[in-house]
């Protein structure tokens, strides 16, 4: 009787190859086998090579290039340092979380604004910026760049009682980013909560994060308090989960 248990060869084959580029036998930037040499070394059909190849690129290991093939992944992923993104100093050099955060890894980092509009709040952000019925919010919609490649998506939502008459619904708020410009309206970020979930993409974010089919992403729904604790924004992030790595650095006492 066949083992149902057993692993789809194309998994399998995935497994190997993965072990191989972890292990460094397949360098950064260097060619994967052709289609006709991995069915030829593993026994196995084009389509399963298609399959195997689909769980590679979903994991970010590689990556397509028309007419050339497939390489091995080059660039390294973005480390988001949750206990440090947001600290005073960056935003006093007059850095944004991001720019910072991405210049401290020596790369490239532009963001692309792709709407500042005043709307009613959806239900879930009304209820964790405390706002009642009536109450509008300056809704921010950018799309965030690493070396010139997508790989987050954000949607923030201000109370219109901070943001309205201020920097904050310009489409550059000022040096050191929207929290900069809280501050200048007397809001200090004092404490944040975040609420992050893995995911497969939704309609549109595919196309925006100009991602592999397949490839998951990450949900962190931000939420920023002030000196009183008042929520002061509530920020949504979709990042790509093959772009991205976040760290957290947890107090014990």
């Amino acid at each position: 009787m066949a083992d149902r248990r057993r692993m789809p060869r194309s998994r399998e084959v995935a497994r190997e190859l993965r072990q191989a580029i972890e292990a460094g036998e397949l360098l950064p930037g260097s060619l994967l086998p052709s289609e006709r040499e991995l069915v030829a070394k593993y026994q196995i059909s084009s389509g399963t090579v298609n399959k195997v190849i689909a769980l590679l690129k979903s994991t970010g290991l590689v990556v397509s290039e028309v007419g050339r093939g497939v390489f091995v992944r080059r660039r390294p992923q973005l480390i988001r340092h949750a206990h440090d993104r947001y600290a005073r100093r960056w935003r006093e050099s007059g850095k944004a979380p991001f720019k910072a955060e991405v210049e401290a890894q020596g790369r490239s980092a532009r963001v692309e604004v792709t709407s500042i509009a005043r709307i009613e709040p959806p239900k879930w952000v009304a209820e964790r910026l405390g706002l009642g019925g009536g109450d509008h919010v300056l809704r921010r919609e950018n799309t965030y760049y690493v070396d010139d490649a997508a790989v987050q998506i954000v949607n923030t939502y201000i109370p219109l009682s901070i943001a309205e008459g201020t920097s904050l619904e310009e489409e550059v708020p000022g040096p050191g980013g929207i929290y900069a410009a809280f501050e200048e309206q007397g809001h200090r970020l004092t404490r944040m909560l975040e609420e992050v979930q893995a995911r497969m993409p939704r309609n549109g974010e595919v196309e925006r994060l100009n991602a592999e089919p397949g490839t998951p992403v990450l949900d962190v729904l931000h939420i920023s308090y002030d000196q009183d604790d008042t929520p002061m924004d509530v920020s949504h992030f979709v990042l790509r989960g093959d772009e991205n790595v976040l760290t957290y650095e947890l107090p014990t006492e």
